[in-house]
C-alpha cells in the first residue's frame, strides 16, 4: 500500500490550516504573506515545492474568501505539477465541490460538457472564478484527477438540524 501512496501527490484543499490577508483575485506575490515550517522556521514557495516530492498527501488549507491564500495554493499547485507531475501522479482535491458532483465535474474535466454547463450544474461557491478556477483550468489542461471532497448539502443540513 505505502508504494502506491508515494506514487501520487494529492492535494486536499480544505479550510485547515493557512490563513493570509487580503482580497480576491490577488496575484501571486511572494511579498504578500510569510510561510512557516513545522517547527516556526520561515520557508519559501521553493522549499515547500521541495519538501512536497517527499510526501503523499499535501493539505493546504484557507479562508474560503482569502485571495491571498488562494493565490499561495495555486502557485504550490503549479509548481508541483511541474516538478513531479511526470513523474508521479498528481490529483486535486477540492471541498467547494460536493461528492454529488463528481460526475458533472468528470465531464467537464473530460471535455464532454461546456464550462458554462458545468457552472450551473455543480453549485459552485461564489469565488470559484476568481480562487478555484485556475487550479480546475490547470488539472483539466494536464488531465489530473480532480476529487470532489464534500459531503453533499442535504447531508449537511440534516446534520446541523438534528
Amino acid at each position: 500500500m505505502r508504494t502506491q501512496i508515494n506514487k501520487i501527490i494529492a492535494f486536499v484543499f480544505a479550510s485547515l490550516f493557512f490563513s493570509f490577508a487580503a482580497s480576491a483575485q490577488v496575484p501571486y506575490s511572494e511579498e504578500q504573506f510569510r510561510a512557516f515550517d513545522g517547527k516556526g522556521n520561515p520557508v519559501t514557495i521553493d522549499q515547500i515545492v521541495k519538501a512536497i516530492g517527499e510526501t503523499d498527501v499535501v493539505f493546504l488549507g484557507e479562508q474560503h474568501d482569502d485571495g491571498v491564500g488562494h493565490a499561495v495554493q495555486g502557485e504550490i499547485f503549479k509548481r508541483t505539477v511541474e516538478q513531479y507531475g511526470a513523474k508521479r501522479r498528481v490529483a486535486l482535491s477540492l471541498e467547494m465541490f460536493e461528492r454529488d458532483n463528481q460526475i458533472v465535474l468528470n465531464e467537464y474535466l473530460n471535455g464532454q460538457i461546456t464550462e458554462a454547463h458545468f457552472m450551473s450544474s455543480s453549485r459552485p461557491w461564489p469565488n470559484y472564478k476568481s480562487d478555484y478556477r485556475p487550479l480546475v483550468e490547470l488539472a483539466k489542461e494536464k488531465r489530473l484527477s480532480v476529487i470532489a471532497a464534500n459531503a453533499p448539502r442535504r447531508y449537511i443540513n440534516m446534520v446541523s438540524r438534528n
